[in-house]
């Protein structure tokens, strides 16, 4: 299956009152979860959130996320062994000093950094430009109110986990960096149909993003297919509760959720019963490919 760099990262017009964003139910004998689709970046149109998500939250055992952002103080990153500027072609040097213009940011900096914290920062930037902000994506809402509401939050994987993820890439992360190069003139477009396809719901358009633009096999096996089998292996057996009866609202990124061997599908297969719990409609927006 094809991704856009874009989708990895979110997921990453006037819409009836009636749609929402996907979720589902997923359960298996006393555990249930509410699946939620997550985009890890947004803005004030995307709330308030569907009244099902938060009113399920606040009865639940507990919020599960693929990590807690929270967590920092631990983190290390490896040594520098390879940066942007050893990995770009003179013409992608030329458009990584515009975009760094454009931002008003040290291109010099984002030269002497490793590709996939060019990448993340380019990202990043690009993204506040179009007035969407992290502080807005879901992961981030929900651990607000679930902290709030003193319920205890549960990681899918360690911060650490997703940093080793990113760095140990090949060439430092090359594929990213150039990625995130060639899809800048058509993300602004792309990014608000995303997040628009996103609030409705509109399952058919966000597969039509999935298939976008291809990603090597290499990628798409550590980003989604392998973390994916991992998730389905500690829901179907969680440790985080010793309750009998339990329940649980699962936030991760939309990409998960769709597409060939999503999370969703691999629960199926793990004996969960799997139904979708969201009212949806399609989104009035339009992109290229």
């Amino acid at each position: 299956m094809q991704k856009l760099w874009l989708s990895i990262f979110l997921f990453t017009c006037s819409l009836s009152s009636f749609a929402e964003p996907l979720y589902w139910y997923a359960e298996k004998g006393k555990t249930r979860y509410l699946i939620f689709g997550s985009v890890h970046v947004g803005d004030k149109s995307m709330y308030p959130l569907a009244k099902t998500i938060t009113d399920t939250l606040a009865k639940s055992s507990g919020l599960i996320v693929e990590s807690d952002i929270r967590k920092m103080q631990d983190v290390r990153y490896p040594d520098i062994t390879m940066v942007t500027k050893d990995v770009l072609s003179p013409k992608q040097m030329d458009t990584l000093r515009g975009l760094a213009s454009l931002f008003n940011i040290d291109a010099m900096q984002l030269l002497d950094s490793p590709p996939w914290a060019t990448a993340l920062t380019l990202q990043m930037k690009q993204f506040e430009y179009l007035g969407y902000q992290a502080s807005y994506g879901i992961d981030t809402h929900l651990m607000y109110k679930a902290t709030a509401q003193n319920l205890p939050i549960f990681s899918l994987e360690s911060l650490q986990f997703q940093i080793d993820l990113l760095t140990g890439q090949k060439e430092s992360g090359k594929e990213l960096l150039v990625s995130a190069l060639d899809e800048f003139d058509r993300a602004e477009d792309l990014t608000k149909c995303l997040i628009t396809s996103w609030k409705a719901g509109d399952l058919e358009k966000l597969n039509q993003f999935a298939q976008l633009t291809e990603m090597s096999p290499e990628l798409e096996n550590a980003f989604i297919s392998q973390r994916n089998l991992n998730w389905a292996e500690k829901l179907a057996k969680p440790t985080w509760s010793k309750k009998r009866k339990a329940s649980y609202v699962v936030v991760v990124g939309t990409m998960h959720l769709i597409g060939d061997n999503n999370l969703l599908t691999l629960l199926k297969a793990k004996g969960f019963k799997v139904k979708q719990g969201s009212t949806s409609r399609a989104a009035n927006c339009q992109f290229e490919y």
